[in-house]
């Protein structure tokens, strides 16, 4: 059951789409990760451009953030000072991000640069966290880094810590400007370093990571579909679906299994997807562009290069409701897990 993706201009079984979707979803609710660290170099072997994985990833992640944004308004988990900081710092972040991205995508690099990144990013992440696994005592000291914080000035009082401002502008920067060439989730820069180096409880960090990825990758949705032509809806949908789905699977499954465990499954997988993008890096040569007369066939490309800020506006709109009606519908899913799995218990 092949579909064409009318931006990526590559014809895919629609299946394996919302398949790796599903696993994706699966794995981030297991290990409590970003699925995008393995989504977009999956992607990528699939034959989908870089420049489109990246954009269209950034386009998911606006759907996919907007239950857990509400949930944690709700909860006031969000300082919303440091907050509207984060964003504004990930936007300037961002923006760079995606000029870097125009550029290269143009020069005929930014496939090298992003599979790169994947590679070293992912093989130094892996390599941690097997230490850290095999690591048996933790140092309690305080780290030399969070010295230095401490130390720095343009101290400000917020409503969870008392830190420099400076650090939620790093923050938000640095996880705009990866979100943006990566097309990946800030939560794996903005949650340990809210943790680390600002002293915030984990689901205070995980509230205030999802404020500042909803308003950026809204941003970053707008400015790679308006910049780099590189926003495909139909595989937006596609991925929002299944690793919504399969996230709900993923989070009840990983309640049964210990966090060493998980830790090394995490450390085996993230090592993994790292070779391989570095396998398609020195390896595989890049599957050839589909002609931009031949993309511009189908009605929805046409309206996305000349109409690309009209496009990116209807995207952005139509990931937020599906985002939201999915988010109910794998909620009520959750919920029927959980009794059955209660039942099953008491049985």
């Amino acid at each position: 059951m092949e579909i064409f993706l009318p931006i990526a201009g590559v014809k895919i079984n629609v299946l394996y789409i919302i398949g790796l979707g599903l696993i994706v979803g699966f794995l981030s609710g297991l290990l409590g990760i970003g699925g995008g660290i393995i989504l977009n170099p999956a992607l990528i072997k699939l034959g989908i451009p870089p420049i489109v994985t990246v954009g269209t990833s950034v386009a998911q992640m606006v759907g996919a953030t907007v239950s857990g944004f509400i949930s944690h308004l709700k909860l006031k988990n969000i300082d919303l000072k440091m907050g509207w900081i984060m964003v504004a710092a990930g936007i300037v972040g961002g923006a760079v991000g995606v000029f870097i991205a125009h550029v290269l995508e143009n020069a005929g690099y930014f496939r090298t640069f992003v599979l790169s990144l994947y590679t070293f990013y992912l093989g130094f992440t892996g390599i941690t966290m097997f230490l850290d696994v095999l690591k048996k005592k933790k140092d309690e000291k305080p780290s030399r880094v969070k010295q230095i914080v401490d130390a720095l000035p343009f101290k400000m009082k917020f409503q969870f810590t008392e830190v420099s401002v400076l650090v939620p502008i790093g923050i938000g920067a640095l996880a705009g400007f990866l979100a943006a060439v990566m097309g990946v989730g800030g939560g794996f820069v903005i949650i340990p370093a809210l943790i680390y180096l600002a002293g915030f409880p984990v689901q205070k960090a995980i509230g205030m990571s999802l404020f500042q990825m909803i308003f950026v990758t809204s941003f970053l949705t707008y400015f790679h579909a308006t910049v780099n032509h590189g926003v495909d809806i139909i595989l937006a949908l596609l991925l929002m679906v299944g690793s919504s789905f399969g996230a709900v699977f993923g989070a009840a499954f990983g309640q049964k299994v210990s966090k060493e465990k998980l830790k090394l499954v995490l450390a085996s997988l993230v090592t993994g997807v790292a070779i391989m993008s570095f396998y398609q890096l020195f390896f595989e040569k890049p599957k050839p562009k589909m002609p931009l007369d031949q993309v511009l066939d189908n009605p929805i490309a046409r309206f996305a290069f000349e109409h690309p800020h009209l496009y990116a506006i209807t995207v952005i709109v139509i990931s937020l409701i599906v985002g939201f009606v999915i988010s109910a519908l794998t909620h009520r899913l959750k919920l029927l897990i959980e009794i059955y799995m209660e039942k099953r218990k008491h049985a």
